[in-house]
């Protein structure tokens, strides 16, 4: 806690999972490449962006095994909230003869004390509904004072 009334938390990616490769059945495993954007409105205002894999990209399957990326304890955003935060991740799968295919996008904002939504967020914690599960993927990850 600092003395402006704001929580220094970290916000870490730490898995994601794909269920459409959006590739056709004869491609195993599909080039994905994404980024996320953290962004705070609180102590003048904070935009971090990040590319994963740094380079290059990603290979993976829509298979059950073969299609979730664990433990990428990826951090996204570090740095001090009091009650305004957005997570937004985005995901492109490469072609290399047609335009890229875009995953659904992920946006979630935070209101409120930053400490009611320290947590780990991911698939199952808020019901049927919940935003972390989307049609073509899924995300995990957490908000955590430090």
């Amino acid at each position: 806690m600092t003395g402006q009334g704001g929580t220094r938390i970290r916000v870490t990616l730490r898995w994601l999972q794909i269920l459409d490769n959006l590739e056709p059945f004869f491609k195993e495993k599909g080039e994905f490449v994404f980024w996320a954007k953290v962004i705070t409105d609180n102590h003048g205002g904070q935009v971090q962006e990040t590319r994963m894999p740094g380079q290059g990209h990603y290979s993976i399957s829509d298979r059950p095994r073969w299609n979730r990326l664990k433990n990428l304890d990826k951090v996204l955003f570090e740095g001090e909230v009091t009650d305004h935060l957005v997570v937004e991740l985005r995901g492109e799968e490469l072609d290399q003869f047609s335009a890229n295919d875009q995953l659904d996008t992920y946006r979630r904002t935070f209101t409120g004390p930053i400490g009611e939504h320290v947590a780990l967020i991911q698939p199952g914690d808020e019901g049927s509904d919940d935003p972390e599960n989307m049609t073509n993927w899924r995300i995990g990850y957490e908000i955590e004072a430090v």
